[in-house]
């Protein structure tokens, strides 16, 4: 049986690996540029849906927002409806950056996708985000089991 865990682990340890080679000249890892993509494609966006969009670990979030803010790509406001969170804006640099971003990005899918069939491509992108909405599941659930 092939193994799914392992094929996914290392696809995403070496599209880290190459986002990070291709990112070097903008000051960008591969991590942080899926912030930057989304801050830029929903100014105003709250600290707290970045939790949502992404499933990671709160601190990741703010260590990575951070580190984007000295960097000059996001800007931090008060967010007037809760005191409690930020509000996330695209500095200049981001916008400037943001075409880029999307093109390399777009430009690796393309790779990795290459040699599959186009009415392939979309089921096979609908069955990766299905195994990837149950790990989010069972994760939840083991995590409220682990806090009873």
């Amino acid at each position: 049986m092939k193994d799914l865990v392992k094929s996914l682990s290392v696809g995403y340890r070496y599209t880290l690996m190459h986002m990070d080679r291709v990112l070097k000249p903008y000051g960008l890892t591969g991590s942080q540029c899926m912030y930057v993509i989304r801050v830029c494609e929903n100014p105003g966006i709250t600290q707290d849906q970045f939790l949502q969009l992404f499933m990671v670990n709160p601190s990741n979030v703010t260590r990575t927002i951070t580190a984007l803010e000295k960097l000059g790509f996001l800007q931090r406001q008060s967010n007037f409806r809760d005191r409690r969170t930020f509000r996330l804006f695209p500095t200049q640099r981001a916008e400037e950056v943001y075409p880029a971003l999307c093109r390399l990005r777009a430009e690796w899918q393309d790779f990795l996708l290459e040699g599959v069939e186009p009415d392939q491509r979309e089921s096979l992108l609908e069955t990766l985000e299905k195994i990837a909405q149950r790990a989010v599941e069972r994760n939840e659930e083991e995590m409220t089991d682990e806090s009873d």
